[in-house]
């Protein structure tokens, strides 16, 4: 099983990317590798809870939550950028939990592959 580190650094509203985000992951998943996701900056906004989606629009953060409880994905937020941005640690999404920069770094030392959305 080879190990993925993806960085998400773009919010679920920022048009293709992050819906192209959400089919790397489960491209990953699907083929039996296990996947780390860390999202840092505006991709911290995944991890929220309260989002108000309009009806009828496509939420990847919602994806990325049902992802999330496949027991080969751990979905870890910046505390820093959610703090930030007001992401709370009591809003956040189920399965998504906070770490901070030194865990990603300690992943990317044990990584097969690397992505970035940003």
């Amino acid at each position: 099983m080879k190990q993925f580190a993806i960085l998400l650094a773009v919010s679920p509203d920022s048009g293709t990317v992050p819906i192209r985000a959400i089919q790397t992951i489960e491209a990953t998943l699907s083929r039996g590798h296990a996947v780390f996701c860390f999202l840092y900056e505006d991709g911290v906004h995944f991890a929220q809870r309260l989002r108000d989606v309009p009806k009828g629009e496509t939420d990847p953060s919602g994806e990325l939550a049902r992802l999330a409880s496949n027991p080969n994905c751990d979905v870890v937020t910046c505390i820093t950028a959610a703090e930030r941005r007001g992401v709370l640690s009591d809003h956040l999404t189920e399965n998504i939990r906070i770490g901070g920069l030194g865990e990603w770094t300690a992943k990317l030392t044990t990584a097969d592959r690397v992505v970035q959305f940003r």
